[in-house]
């Protein structure tokens, strides 16, 4: 998955850089950051199906279920936020003793969030009834399948952010296009699995 997130980032190298500036364009102004979050997925989602996508899928699918995508970005924002918030209240102080055991609960928390959320967008733009409810069984149902195979998403996608920001410029030019590349790539690698996705097309060689 990691391949193929590389090789259709530097195939569509264009669409990925205008997705991620107009996806920084809409963060910024909060008001349309859900959006332009269901946009991005949408965009990289029919590249993680080995569709043709442009940057009029980014239009269409910023503009449909506006609630639906800001119900379920309010949703991350807030877990998110929380975790690390219980993970300091229990840690802060002296001696540990009961609450270390309590802050390692929360630390593991925060790896199963990583691993669910990757998918949470995604399944937004793959699933035939985009419900958010439905997303969230579905994304704790593969988090829980390929436990493994949804850390290493996790984690190549921590190495990207690190790139991105030693590199500095590929933050604002790619960053936003690869982090949905790979959420993307890494759903549609399980729904292979399961044969709940195309395969891969076959690319004949020259003889």
């Amino acid at each position: 998955m990691m391949g193929r997130t590389l090789k259709a980032a530097y195939e569509d190298l264009f669409l990925i850089v205008g997705v991620s500036l107009v996806w920084w364009a809409g963060a910024l102004l909060i008001l349309t950051a859900a959006p332009a979050t269901r946009g991005l997925q949408a965009v990289a989602n029919r590249l993680a199906n080995y569709r043709r996508s442009s940057m009029d899928v980014f239009w269409e699918e910023a503009r449909v279920r506006v609630g639906q995508s800001w119900l379920l970005t309010a949703g991350m924002i807030f877990i998110f936020a929380m975790i690390p918030v219980n993970i300091w209240f229990y840690s802060a102080g002296g001696a540990l003793g009961w609450r270390s055991i309590v802050v390692v609960l929360w630390l593991w928390a925060l790896v199963l969030y990583g691993m669910v959320s990757q998918y949470l967008f995604p399944l937004l733009c793959q699933q035939s009834e985009p419900g958010v409810g439905l997303a969230l069984r579905n994304a704790a149902l593969l988090a829980m399948r390929s436990p493994l195979y949804s850390l290493l998403g996790v984690l190549f996608q921590l190495l990207i952010v690190v790139l991105c920001f030693a590199l500095v410029a590929p933050i604002i030019f790619l960053l936003p296009g690869l982090l949905a590349l790979a959420n993307n790539f890494f759903l549609t690698g399980l729904l292979q699995e399961m044969g709940l996705a195309d395969p891969p097309p076959v690319i004949e060689k020259r003889k």
